[in-house]
């Protein structure tokens, strides 16, 4: 009788080892799913990061054939420049150029953040610098965006149509000398200075400091991911 009840105790034993065993395999199942899973994230964020440090530079270079051209109409204003040397078309196909904004991808992080698995990354240096620029970033830019299309509203587009509806450089000239949009330009130079250096610099470097640990964080993961799991895969491939 005491044979049977021992018996009967080591098969129970047994089995529930092996139910809790089955349960732990299931369970890093899961883990390494959504581990594989966050770091397909964190290479798609790689790609949008990637796109906006490109974004950024052409969007800076516009700004600065802008900013040159506005300074170009200062010089004319307080005649600095003569006026037989204008080019007509250059003096007047790259104003247009102030008025583009940067705002950076972010579907990539969207996605993992909405599907919760962005809160299983366990390096805090990465977790900060993602908030950094998806969060602290990008609330600024919007800011800053909308204070710049707020002052284009007011003043740029009402500035182009006139110098657009004048046929004749000598008219474009006359509006320009005749002090109508000295405050405009002066303020137009200010501001997309101030967004190129404050704005675009600063993205620009979170950009670049959270695509380094990005980088390796991708590489050191994969590499932890396919050494923490392997034993449990073999195990469950036995089951």
């Amino acid at each position: 009788m005491k044979s049977l009840l021992a018996r009967g105790g080591v098969e129970f034993i047994a089995v529930l080892l092996g139910i809790s065993l089955s349960l732990y395999v299931d369970e890093n199942s899961k883990k390494k799913e959504i581990q594989l899973a966050l770091q397909k994230d964190l290479i798609s964020i790689r790609a949008d990061l990637k796109k906006d440090l490109y974004e950024i530079q052409r969007i800076d270079s516009l700004k600065t054939r802008g900013l040159n051209q506005l300074n170009l109409y200062l010089d004319i204003i307080n005649n600095k420049i003569q006026l037989s040397n204008l080019d007509e078309e250059k003096l007047f196909s790259n104003y247009g150029n102030i008025s583009y904004t940067f705002f950076p991808m972010g579907s990539s992080y969207l996605v993992s953040l909405n599907s919760g698995r962005i809160n299983y990354i366990d390096d805090l240096e990465l977790i900060i610098v993602l908030s950094k620029y998806y969060q602290n970033s990008y609330e600024r830019i919007k800011a800053n965006n909308f204070m710049f299309d707020e002052f284009l509203n007011k003043h740029f587009f009402k500035f182009r149509s006139i110098m657009q509806n004048q046929k004749r450089l000598e008219d474009k000239i006359l509006i320009l000398k005749s002090g109508r949009f000295n405050e405009f330009i002066l303020e137009a130079i200010d501001r997309i200075s101030a967004y190129q250096s404050y704005v675009l610099h600063d993205m620009k470097n979170s950009a670049i400091d959270l695509l380094n640990i990005i980088e390796n964080n991708v590489d050191k993961q994969l590499s932890s991911i396919n050494t923490q799991f392997v034993y449990t895969d073999m195990y469950k491939v036995n089951l």
